[in-house]
């Protein structure tokens, strides 16, 4: 028997949900608005069904908002019992809510609301409903979100500055709660990330000062240590707020220091996973294209969750038309696009990518009237041309911008041809952006890409490189000159953003240097570990000591020290290491392709659609063991076909670097 859930024009939630969470920023005292534009649900509604009521009955329509409920030519109040006559019945349930989430919920035995509705907002046409399993019962509140709970204490504290510092052990993201005896007393709070923060009121981005209560309840907000100033006492605990998805990944090897990054990347990835993917737990709090394209990735090999995918690219998209960039950045459009095609890749889910393709067209639209005459990535008026935090030659066309333009007319082609809309223009446009690209940016010289060609001055950055390398960009002529003159060069400056640094280490591995993407991995995140990281950071210099890590934006505090775009190795380690990867849409064929690399030992587990790879590496045996059909083990130079439940066992096995 069916059950019922709440429904609403389909993407609505996403986009109230998003338009929250973009609204919540805070810094020293102050509400930071969103830097770009913002989409709102549609106000008015219409619902529909058909149905047979076999014997009259009464019911009632539930409705996040007001309006009236048509039975046939008959209409009826909502939210009150009405009584319907047995009988065939065309339903329409029209909702207006002015602020909110227009929503309707019936849970009678002849009616009920779920995915059969379809509904339709402000002239457009009927579609399916949105629905969701967490939202089955009539007095769910559809503008909560539904997260979980749990209550942390102090793992200790300390008398200091005049105040009580209190320590919770490792970062967390959690509502506070406090008790206090005299509600006449002031009390300074103050979040921080590391303890410095938090003995720093004139400079912790979090603070506030409560008065007249005898309890509080503050909104939730990252930290890990919180320094309380007040002359009466007070107790603190705290209630985390997560989602609770499940841990279907993972990995560890016989080095300690490599299993302990892989579980503070993990558990930085699962801070970082809410309503959508966040950017970082503290500062910002908001949903970056470009971030979420990397949580993306780091999804497929930890938790396989299509659901927060999905989520965050509706929230992203918002609704055409549109006058800027996602997130105001030219690359972050880029990667939105080729995000949707991934996720197909991944999963085959057509039918998502059909319900938000005139959206990916307005974009891609956009995308192309903001190219120069050349059909060249430029920097208009309101755009902010990204790519990284770090010295690239951008007084002209950005090579790195060119390559992503390149992947997303491609991505465009194979999203058309899934809406059976196939336009083989973008691929051609494609191709006679790759021979420009190479015309132009090729430095023949230097044997790689350099930044702009307009300027003279012909800088080389990594960048442009590496997306060349990862996306197949070029021939293996040029790939060989690039792994030699860029990706193995030390003269070149390092990328120092965890972000950046794991396409250049995808692409490391990617050409068969996986040893060098796992010493980086010890000593860049390992580095973070060993001065006290619980997460991983914005961004690491080694040569920085002391507060100076904690500074960045010009704020003493400014760097985020849980950002999601630091679980990289989580990939790394899944994608080159157990060397598990699709080779069909959907895991329909895989392979399993194990490298040990530096480690000695290793074993873990690959989510799939439909199943899971274990694989281990001990004693010189190897053991793969898959639930799902369509596996092929590649190892030593040999083939061999895995069996769903069935352990393929080689002994003796000796790898071969």
């Amino acid at each position: 028997m069916k059950s019922a859930k709440w429904i609403w024009y389909y993407g609505e939630f996403e986009i109230y949900h998003y338009l929250l969470l973009n609204s919540r920023r805070e810094d020293m005292g102050c509400d930071y608005p969103c830097l770009w534009n913002l989409s709102a649900p549609y106000p008015r509604v219409d619902f529909k069904t058909s149905c047979t009521i076999p014997k009259d009955t009464t019911l009632r329509v539930v409705t996040n908002g007001s309006g009236m409920v048509w039975f046939g030519a008959q209409k009826y109040p909502v939210n009150m019992d009405i009584a319907i006559a047995a009988g065939n019945y065309d339903v329409l349930v029209q909702i207006t809510k002015t602020a909110g989430l227009p929503g309707i919920f019936i849970d009678s035995p002849d009616l009920k609301t779920d995915a059969s509705w379809t509904a339709c907002a402000m002239g457009n046409s009927f579609m399916p409903v949105g629905c969701s399993p967490a939202f089955t019962n009539a007095g769910d509140n559809i503008e909560i979100f539904p997260f979980s709970y749990q209550t942390l204490s102090p793992v200790c504290t300390e008398s200091i500055n005049g105040g009580m510092l209190y320590d919770f052990g490792k970062e967390t993201f959690a509502r506070l709660i406090l008790d206090c005896k005299d509600p006449a007393a002031d009390i300074l709070l103050v979040y921080g990330e590391s303890k410095a923060e938090a003995l720093d009121p004139d400079n912790a981005i979090l603070r506030e000062t409560l008065l007249g209560q005898s309890q509080y309840q503050r909104p939730p907000r990252a930290f890990r240590y919180i320094w309380i100033k007040s002359k009466a006492a007070v107790h603190l605990t705290a209630d985390y707020e997560y989602l609770p998805l499940e841990q279907k990944g993972a990995f560890s090897c016989n080095d300690p220091l490599i299993n302990q990054i892989w579980d503070v990347c993990r558990y930085t990835f699962e801070l970082n996973s809410r309503e959508f993917y966040l950017d970082g737990i503290k500062r910002d709090r908001w949903v970056w294209s470009g971030d979420a394209y990397q949580s993306f990735m780091v999804n497929a090999y930890l938790h396989f969750d299509p659901q927060i995918i999905k989520r965050t690219i509706i929230g992203l998209l918002g609704k055409p038309p549109y006058a800027q960039h996602i997130n105001t950045i030219n690359d972050y459009s880029a990667y939105l696009i080729i995000s949707v095609y991934d996720y197909y890749h991944l999963t085959g889910d057509v039918a998502f990518v059909r319900s938000i393709y005139d959206r990916l067209q307005a974009l891609y639209a956009f995308i192309c009237e903001r190219l120069d005459s050349d059909g060249l990535v430029c920097e208009r008026p309101g755009d902010w041309v990204f790519i990284d935090w770090a010295d690239m030659d951008k007084s002209g066309p950005l090579c790195a911008e060119q390559i992503l333009l390149w992947k997303t007319h491609k991505a465009m082609f194979a999203l058309s041809a899934l809406c059976d809309e196939e336009n083989k223009t973008l691929l051609q446009q494609a191709d006679l952006l790759q021979q420009k690209v190479i015309d132009r940016f090729w430095d023949k010289q230097k044997g790689c890409f350099i930044d702009c060609y307009t300027s003279g001055n012909n800088h080389v950055s990594r960048h442009a490189n590496v997306f060349a390398l990862l996306f197949d960009f070029v021939d293996k002529d040029k790939q060989k000159q690039l792994i030699q003159n860029v990706l193995l060069n030390p003269t070149l400056p390092e990328i120092t953003t965890p972000f950046f640094k794991f396409f250049e280490l995808s692409a490391l591995c990617k050409c068969g240097y996986l040893e060098k993407a796992q010493a980086f991995i010890s000593s860049y995140w390992g580095g973070m570990i060993k001065l006290g990281a619980t997460t991983v950071w914005e961004q690491y210099d080694l040569k920085e000591s002391g507060d100076a890590h904690y500074a960045m934006y010009g704020a003493k505090f400014g760097k985020s020290l849980c950002h999601a775009w630091g679980a990289g190795p989580i990939y790394l380690l899944g994608r080159y290491c157990l060397g598990v990867y699709p080779t069909d849409t959907a895991y329909r064929t895989f392979n399993v392709e194990p490298n040990c690399g530096i480690y000695r030992t290793f074993s873990g587990t690959v989510p799939l659609p439909c199943g899971k790879v274990e694989i281990a590496f001990e004693n010189e045996k190897l053991t793969v063991l898959s639930t799902a059909a369509g596996g092929t083990l590649l190892w030593n130079g040999g083939s061999y076909p895995l069996k769903k439940d069935v352990p393929l066992v080689l002994e003796n096995q000796k790898f071969k670097l």
